[in-house]
């Protein structure tokens, strides 16, 4: 019986390969799904921004549709969301939100579900504020390290079960920075030249020259760096309501990726910076110890002889 080519059961292209696109496989920022939104001829007249911090997604979606009415919404223990001027900004208790039963059009959620205590219990929050066929649009943590309190890294897979679980639906997720990179980010100290990689990552580079290399389809490369994303950004839909499929066009603003690529720094080794000399030096002394090592064995012999 000749194998089959089809993948496992239990395989990630089989539990979240609906939601992967297949129009490119470039790196995505949860901005970019923003940027997207807020470009479309139907963009909501109001988005709140759910984990608002210092509240830069309200100059960054009016770059986009200037008269959009924006409200932060971030926890009572948040000093970064109490100091913002000239903007509505409530508080709350981190799971119910204040707001009316269908009432918002569009909740954005920049890298702040690693962050949520009580996930499950916020997601039907989400559902139950939204209007029909509102958007819930952002990005979270897979593989990255500890950070400013967070609390969980998810799978694709398991935020699309607890999405679903809440009555959402998922409709796209996309790959962000590697999660390699940002480990080595964290490691060297988070240096100016790291911020770079939040636009093309150096794994993410990788994953490119073997897909093309290789000849796989977008969807497959997008498969790839999503088994390895440090962050990735997702497109959730509350059900009914006209549905408008976005075209993706504006998602990372259409940058090209082999352009991107060429203008990133290669990866290094764990630790190569700081401990280059070192590691110089000890090469160099095993050299010697070897050359010692060496002749000492030679004039053994000729004693022998």
């Amino acid at each position: 019986m000749p194998p089959t080519l089809d993948p496992p059961v239990d395989s990630l292209w089989h539990l979240v390969g609906e939601h992967i696109p297949n129009d490119h496989s470039r790196q995505v920022h949860s901005q970019d799904y923003l940027r997207e939104t807020m470009s479309a001829p139907d963009a909501p007249a109001l988005m709140v921004d759910l984990g608002c911090g210092n509240g830069s997604s309200a100059a960054f979606a009016r770059k986009y549709k200037n008269d959009v009415r924006w409200v932060g919404i971030d926890i009572l223990q948040r000093d970064y969301a109490k100091k913002i001027a000239n903007e509505q900004v409530l508080l709350y208790d981190g799971v119910n939100l204040p707001f009316a039963d269908g009432s918002v059009p569009l909740i954005y959620s920049n890298q702040v579900f690693e962050h949520v205590r009580h996930p499950e219990p916020l997601l039907r929050e989400i559902l139950r504020v939204l209007q029909p066929g509102g958007m819930f649009i952002g990005g979270t943590s897979q593989l990255e390290p500890y950070h400013a309190r967070s609390l969980w890294n998810y799978t694709v897979y398991g935020f699309k079960v607890l999405v679903e679980d809440a009555g959402l639906i998922l409709e796209e997720i996309r790959p962000g920075i590697d999660g390699i990179s940002l480990v080595q980010r964290q490691w060297f100290g988070r240096r100016p030249e790291h911020s770079a990689w939040f636009k093309i990552s150096p794994h993410n580079r990788e994953i490119d020259e073997w897909g093309v290399a290789s000849r796989r389809r977008p969807a497959l490369v997008n498969l790839r760096k999503l088994q390895f994303a440090g962050h990735f950004s997702f497109r959730v839909r509350k059900p009914g309501g006209e549905h408008r499929p976005p075209s993706g066009a504006a998602v990372n603003g259409g940058a090209d990726r082999a352009a991107a690529s060429a203008r990133v720094a290669p990866m290094e080794p764990l630790g190569s910076r700081p401990y280059a000399p070192l590691l110089a030096w000890r090469q160099t002394s095993r050299r010697k110890v070897g050359r010692v090592v060496r002749w000492a064995r030679r004039q053994a012999r000729r004693i022998q002889c």
